[in-house]
């Protein structure tokens, strides 16, 4: 009989438990009288982006007025980034070594940044592998990782006229360990 009552007593407890913490799942609740969401640097971010005096309506759409709009054909040209190449897509990789290695790789592109995953060909063996880099107007900066073993392909690479052409080093267990010439073309 006490360990029922026990047993009863544990479960009106976590059943307690759980749906308080079930009370706002799933749901975003901004109360005005909480500071949590005060980030200065944030705040800066979001003034220089788009303004000092820039809102949001209530449909998330921005509403600026004419002088943020101002401010933002005054400023320099030199501030606005440059168009970096577009390199989302399938790609293969071929790296000058012995034995010849070679990578399929898609990657993903938001900007200047550059995701992706892929396999890494070696010996008749397929080895998976993520991409994470960058793209500028003409150069591309790559890192790619084996899952399984402790391998770092670090690619510089440059845009040619449908391709990509570099260099690469390999580093097993953060040690060079190899270096050499690379080429990619969209496969």
């Amino acid at each position: 009989m006490k360990t029922r009552i026990a047993l009863l007593f544990v479960f009106m407890v976590a059943a307690l438990l759980v749906s308080q913490a079930m009370a706002g799942c799933g749901k975003w609740v901004v109360r005005e009288t909480t500071d949590y969401l005060d980030d200065p640097i944030f705040e800066d971010a979001v003034a220089d982006s788009t303004g000092s005096s820039a809102t949001v309506n209530a449909d998330g759409s921005l509403n600026q007025n004419q002088e943020s709009n101002k401010t933002e054909v005054e400023k320099p040209a030199a501030a606005k980034l440059e168009p970096v190449a577009d390199l989302a897509g399938k790609w293969k990789l071929v790296l000058q070594q012995e034995p010849k290695t070679s990578m399929d790789l898609i990657l993903i592109q938001s900007g200047d940044r550059l995701q992706g995953y892929g396999t890494l060909e070696e010996n008749g063996a397929d080895l998976p592998a993520t991409a994470m880099g960058s793209v500028s107007k003409d150069a591309v900066s790559l890192e790619v990782k084996l899952s399984k073993q402790k391998q770092d392909y670090n690619l510089d690479l440059l845009l040619t006229d449908g391709g990509l052409e570099g260099s690469y080093e390999l580093y097993d267990d953060n040690k060079l360990s190899r270096s050499g010439n690379a080429t990619a073309i969209r496969s």
